[in-house]
């Protein structure tokens, strides 16, 4: 048996895979309708839609196979990712690298394989829209395209909820996350969006290689907000923070290190190095707000006074306290 080899780009591969936050979730018909169709299209008795983890191939959906993962080392799709193309196995059997593979001698005994690799818009890929049967097989070149063209309908629809530039969720996913939110929330001020313009940040501090000042904010969001409901990029230099009251949780604190954090990441406009981060807040009220939508309506209108009309540069910690108390007074 032939092990996969890992690709050159693994780490930014895996960066990207994690970034869409699909790996562990749940079942979703979204996707369940891809394999449903490619089952019927093909006539293949199994299909997955297969991402390829550090170790693992963890199925997002399965038609005809039970299994929710398998070890990379024995995968097929580990493989299929290397290429750009349709990776097709004709008779599991009489190949070298898989004769003697365990998918192939036991269950679920793969004889033919195809699988497209799930290309993100970076390039990397991320897995396989992948069709397997127990006999023999050989794809027309009609039907490889055929597949390929699936494969990347199944990326979009993966995408599609999420920023790619920042990993982040973007304004659908936000809407959609917010709207389950109320769902569940009667009390006026439970929930908040928190706000932050970062658009006096023009580069991260670094060599030339140095990440995007969003792709640094949003790692930074993610890691003061670990339990927020969630986190999204709105675009330009605009990300709000979707969060459910909790005793326990200082919320000015947090942002407080937060600030503090993006100072010693994030270069500013200001020869002096001064922060210049606009915060703000829009609290849940049901008098005043039907839906989510209207909170971001909210949000917007802050972000478009905040860029007629900056708030002072922040210069020092202490400073930095007494900006967030002040702003918390009138936006908040």
């Amino acid at each position: 048996m032939q092990a996969p080899v890992l690709p050159r780009n693994e780490a930014d591969r895996l960066a990207t895979l994690h970034s869409l936050n699909i790996l562990d979730t749940p079942r979703d018909d979204r996707f369940d309708r891809y394999t449903r169709i490619t089952a019927r299209i093909f006539d293949m008795p199994i299909v997955l839609i297969s991402l390829v983890d550090g170790c693992r191939q963890w199925f997002k959906s399965a038609e005809g196979l039970d299994a929710e993962e398998t070890p990379r080392d024995i995968s097929f799709c580990g493989h299929a990712i290397l290429g750009d193309d349709v990776f097709e196995v004709r008779n599991a059997r009489r190949d070298s690298r898989f004769r003697d593979n365990p998918l192939v001698v036991e269950q679920p005994h793969i004889r033919f394989y195809a699988g497209a690799p799930l290309e993100a818009p970076n390039g990397h890929k991320l897995g396989t829209l992948c069709i397997i049967d127990r006999v023999p097989r050989r794809l027309s070149d009609d039907e490889k395209t055929m597949l390929k063209n699936l494969a990347d309908m199944v990326v979009g629809e993966m995408i599609s909820n999420v920023d790619t530039e920042t990993g982040l969720a973007n304004r659908h996913a936000q809407i959609v996350a917010g709207a389950k939110c109320l769902e569940k929330s009667t009390d006026s001020g439970e929930l908040s969006l928190l706000l932050f313009d970062i658009s006096d940040v023009f580069s991260s501090k670094g060599d030339t290689d140095a990440k995007k000042p969003g792709t640094v904010f949003a790692e930074l969001l993610r890691n003061h907000f670990p339990s927020a409901q969630s986190i999204a990029h709105l675009g330009g230099y605009h990300f709000c923070v979707l969060l459910r009251k909790d005793v326990a949780f200082d919320e000015a604190l947090a942002i407080n290190r937060l600030c503090a954090d993006a100072k010693g990441s994030l270069h500013y406009d200001g020869n002096d190095g001064s922060i210049s981060i606009f915060v703000g807040c829009v609290r849940y009220d049901a008098k005043k707000y039907v839906s989510i939508d209207d909170m971001l309506r909210e949000a917007d209108g802050m972000f478009s006074r905040h860029e007629k009309q900056p708030l002072p540069e922040v210069k020092a910690h202490s400073k930095l306290v007494d900006a967030l108390v002040s702003w918390r007074k009138t936006i908040f």
